[in-house]
């Protein structure tokens, strides 16, 4: 859909946005204060109290009886004005969420004596002044709903975000989970903490540390018309952790899931597809305390918090190498053994997460607060990718990175989160945040076992499946960042009411990655016939990223009107950085050492992105609001993204013929035939100069930046003071994707082969197929440059629902249709042929990898979802949510043999992409507890049950049709699981 169709559809439908909000901690209350006649009201003095300020602020109205108080903490806050000759009112429980912008009207009564009219219960739902989509989990939410209890599952729960895999009562919380929204890229996603932009900028888009959840006060999800403070369209998700107040508060928690309470959701069905035993919880384990109060009273606060999650979990195909397990040394059978028994061979993923965090707040003088905050993020795994196709000693051993890279609690030991802030307030109409951080994010993906250092890996081409050994990584990731906020209020000006903001940010971000490959082989196997073997160079890559950027905003109020105008500039930087590599010592010649000097590709990214946004309140109260925006954005750099191209330190591989002459299934030298040309290779290795230090890769000096356009219109209706509904239209498209482009080599320069399988299995798809492979040698020398008439376009919409906790009851729902279309538009798009008729002008789907889970592509065109909570008689609460979406891609294939001229194999697709499914999904979870209290202290017993249906939809299925392992499933929702936990809280 072109934009102008796109903007009359629109238009003509005038769908709704609900509000949003990006990287923010924060909240704000304004208003104008009138008297009961109508008449403006100037100098009324209004003053804002609640638990979360350490003292109250206070502003006078305006000539135009209008008054402003930005950056407020979230929480619950009472409002009162107050003029000589008037009653005093006052306005309770203003709630105040990440990002909302409160409106609290005052309207005034004559009096002669002084007297206070209080007011409750009048909070809006609906913020009359933004234009994009978000979604705001508070503390009850995240507490009372039943959940896994992380951020990502908040992700699940958010319209129109898409998930990589379904986490049934935590099974899958040991792992950060992929998610999109809108079609966008993951690697631009975003993540905050209390208002700093913490993204691992080397894994672009994921966030650097795992969370204990009883820190978090609020989550906000924005999809869709960001503000100006976050720089790509992807999702933000923006953390806000607790804070001390002047009260002594806190909680504890222990929570216990056990294979005991695990339910059998595989069917005969599923178990002769391979599904085996499933993947069941066995335990899970997630205790902690937080706590916090005055140290000072209205001068210095304190807080702190300690939590551990233990997760026992057990993978499809996951299997103990036990006698038990393999009697007489053969593994038993998945698709006849009795579940029990595979249940009991089912090997460990085990994960543990340990958070500890502190914080304190200090007031030095009137109108300042300074905060100091650390967290301390550990994780520990012993299997992370396990499947199977992965068996244990092919898996990684996750830990933190030894003080022998750097100082422990900088850049080594547990992520370190470190912060200091510090917010002036001026005036009653102008504010200043000066925020610093430190994130040393760093962990090691290591070998199952030490001695497989020197393990050749055997893989099976044809169903994918490893042995013998795998590789090792250590990555050190640390970021340092300033960010310099200022926000004015200037009202009656230029027409109206402005409330302007501007912002400074800088951010640099180091990179370091070591990888060893076991045996600095892989031995190449298809069909059990050892046929080629990879041969490695570790790989030892050093880059750094800087990046600046500035805002201003302004937005600007007459009347009903609201116009919210606002502009960033990004300047991205990147160097690839002067580092050392040895000598593969089985290929010396092949993978000789280099010494690389270091390189900068010369080029700085400086992106201009423009946002503007329009709200108009249709009846005057603040009840019916109709919006709309458009913005653009541009995608996030990371460390050496555009400099490691012109590097050849990085891990990289050649592919040569391989015959097993001796048969003892490793690779030998001799045994390797280099004479002939290569089967494969990594884009920075050229066999025609393997001593060269720097990759045959150029940068175009002139690439530009992705880039995502967005256009949202909306319209939100308050019912009543409790309930909102709403909606928006979406259309956005993605483009400025960016290729290597190689030498005078093209699409005219593939052929097409025709290809029939042979020895299928039973039930599997044996078509013939039409691959592509060159007929020249692929050249080594390219460009990293943008990829011509190569895009995508998204358009979708999306409803809500909000019922605000009253009469007993709460709930939200949402549903959501969204259409995300790949285009390759000419042969220019392209060198490699196949595959592109099954990809243009078809879905977009991901397919998920790099977080422990594969296979699995992420596209769903609808989704609805909906939680509540209800309060029965006797104090009993009552709660359950329910997720439904359709099924995610099924990616048949067949797999083709080597091609000649360096091309590798190739996985042929059977259909378009989304075009054939798995089935859809459905989940309901459900709580039950009450709460007891004894004097200042509460006790909430809860019962939670996970996946109550028991529903057994698979996720994903081995795709390669002429393997095996062909439609073997190899990932399946966790069975029925329930959940027993204490939490006290005084």
């Amino acid at each position: 859909m072109t934009f102008r169709k796109a903007l009359v559809a629109s238009v003509m439908t005038l769908l709704v946005a609900t509000t949003a909000a990006a990287q923010q901690q924060t909240g704000e209350i304004y208003g104008r204060a009138a008297a009961k006649s109508g008449a403006v009201l100037p100098g009324v003095t209004v003053t804002i109290e609640g638990p979360a300020l350490i003292a109250p602020r206070v502003s006078v109205t305006s000539e135009t009886g209008s008054y402003r108080a930005p950056e407020l903490p979230i929480g619950t806050y009472s409002v009162t004005f107050k003029l000589p000759g008037f009653r005093t009112m006052v306005m309770q429980d203003i709630r105040v969420t990440i990002g909302f912008r409160a409106q609290i009207n005052g309207t005034l009564d004559l009096s002669s004596v002084q007297e206070t009219v209080t007011v409750t219960g009048e909070s809006p739902i609906v913020d009359t002044r933004e234009t994009g989509t978000s979604t705001t989990f508070n503390l009850e939410t995240m507490r009372d709903i039943p959940s896994a209890r992380d951020p990502w599952v908040m992700l699940e729960r958010t319209p129109g975000i898409t998930m990589d895999r379904a986490n049934v009562g935590g099974n899958q919380s040991g792992q950060q989970s992929g998610y999109i929204s809108r079609g966008s890229s993951t690697g631009n996603n975003k993540w905050s903490v209390d208002g700093v932009d913490i993204t691992d900028m080397a894994a672009t888009g994921a966030s650097p540390m795992y969370y204990d959840f009883d820190m978090l006060e609020e989550m906000q999800v924005t999809t869709g018309g960001a503000d100006v403070t976050q720089q790509t369209g992807g999702v933000g998700i923006n953390l806000v952790t607790k804070s001390g107040t002047d009260r002594f508060k806190g909680s504890g928690r222990y929570l216990l899931t056990d294979d005991k309470f695990v339910d059998d959701n595989i069917t005969p069905e599923l178990k002769a597809q391979g599904a085996g035993a499933g993947a069941p919880i066995q335990n899970i384990k997630d205790y902690g305390f937080d706590v916090g109060g005055p140290i000072v009273k209205g001068k210095l606060w304190y807080w702190g918090s300690y939590g551990t999650q233990d997760i026992k979990v057990g993978v499809v195909g996951f299997y103990n190498q036990t006698p038990e397990c393999r009697p007489g040394g053969v593994a038993i059978n998945p698709r006849t053994a009795d579940t029990a028994l595979l249940r009991s061979c089912l090997s460990t993923d085990l994960t543990t997460l340990n958070n500890y965090n502190w914080k304190l707040s200090y007031v030095p003088f009137k109108n300042n607060r300074l905060n100091f905050q650390n967290t301390w993020a550990e994780k520990v795994r012993n299997a992370r990718d396990a499947s199977d196709t992965r068996p244990i000693e092919t898996t990684y051993r996750q830990k933190a990175v030894s003080s022998d890279f750097g100082q422990f609690g900088w850049l080594t030991g547990p992520t370190p989160f470190w912060k200091a802030g510090d917010q002036h307030v001026i005036s009653d109409r102008w504010l200043l945040d000066v925020m610093w951080s430190h994130v040393g994010n760093n962990f090691v993906l290591d070998f199952n076992q030490d001695e497989l250092r020197d393990v050749q890996a055997r893989f099976e081409t044809s169903t994918g499946i490893w042995g013998r050994s795998f590789q090792a990584s250590t990555f050190l990731r640390p970021t340092n960042s300033l960010d310099v906020t200022s926000s004015y209020f200037l009202p009656n000006s230029m027409g109206g009411d402005h409330a302007f903001k501007v912002g400074y940010r800088w951010r640099s971000a180091h990179s370091t990655s070591l990888n060893h490959r076991g045996g600095f082989v892989d031995a190449r196997y298809t069909n059990g016939v050892p046929n080629s073997a990879d041969i490695w160079r570790d790989g030892n890559s050093e880059s750094h990223l800087d990046t600046m950027a500035v805002y201003a905003a302004d937005t600007f109020t007459k009347n009903r009107f609201t116009l919210n105008l606002g502009f960033r500039v990004d300047r991205q930087d990147d160097t690839a950085v002067a580092a050392p590599v040895p000598a593969n010592s089985l290929f010396p010649r092949l993978m000789p050492a280099v010494d690389f000097k270091g390189a900068d590709a010369g080029v700085v990214w400086t992106d201009f992105s423009p946002r503007i946004g329009v709200t108009y309140d249709l009846t005057g109260n603040g009840r019916n609001v109709i919006s709309t925006s458009y913005a653009t954005y541009y995608g996030q750099m990371g460390p050496g993204q555009l400099s490691n191209q012109l590097a050849a330190t990085g891990a990289v591989v050649v592919r040569y013929p391989w015959t097993d002459t001796n048969g003892d299934t490793f690779v030998q030298a001799s045994e390797v035939n280099t004479t002939v040309p290569f089967l494969a290779k990594s884009a920075a290795y050229d066999p025609a100069n393997p001593t060269a230090t720097a990759s045959p890769i150029r940068v175009d000096p002139n690439i530009k930046n992705d880039r995502t356009r967005e256009f949202i219109v909306g319209f939100d209706r308050q019912l009543g003071p409790q309930m909102a509904v709403g909606g928006s239209y979406v259309w956005r498209k993605y483009d400025q994707f960016s290729w290597t482009d190689r030498d005078n080599f093209t699409s005219a320069n593939y052929v097409a082969v025709p290809f029939q399988p042979t020895g299928c299995p039973a039930g599997a798809r044996c078509e013939a197929v039409t691959y592509y492979q060159p007929n020249v040698l692929i050249p080594s020398p390219g460009m990293v440059t943008n990829q011509p008439d190569r895009y995508r376009d998204f358009n979708g919409f999306e409803l809500t629902f909000q019922k605000r906790p009253s009469n007993n009851w709460s709930a939200s729902a949402s549903a959501a249709y969204n259409n995300a279309i790949d285009y390759w538009d000419s042969a220019n798009a392209y060198e490699d042929p196949t595959n592109i008729d099954k990809l243009n002008g078809f879905q977009y789907a991901p397919e998920s990898g790099g977080s422990g889970i594969g296979g699995i592509f992420t596209n769903a065109k609808w989704l609805f979802k909906v939680n509540g909570r209800y309060t029965a008689p006797w104090g009993i609460n009552l709660a359950a949510n329910y997720q439904a979406r359709q099924g995610y891609p099924y990616l048949q294939t067949i797999l083709s043999p080597a091609r000649a001229n360096g091309a590798g194999q190739v996985q042929a697709q059977l259909d378009p992409l989304g075009e054939l499914r798995l089935g859809n999904l459905h989940t309901v979870d459900a709580r039950i507890d009450r709460t007891f209290r004894f004097g200042s202290v509460t006790l909430v017993p809860a019962f939670d049950v996970f996946n109550l249906t028991n529903t057994n939809t698979v996720q994903a299925v081995n795709r390669n049709q002429a393997a095996a392992n062909a439609n073997q499933i190899s990932g399946i929702i966790a069975s029925r699981v329930a959940r027993f936990g204490i939490n006290v809280r005084w």
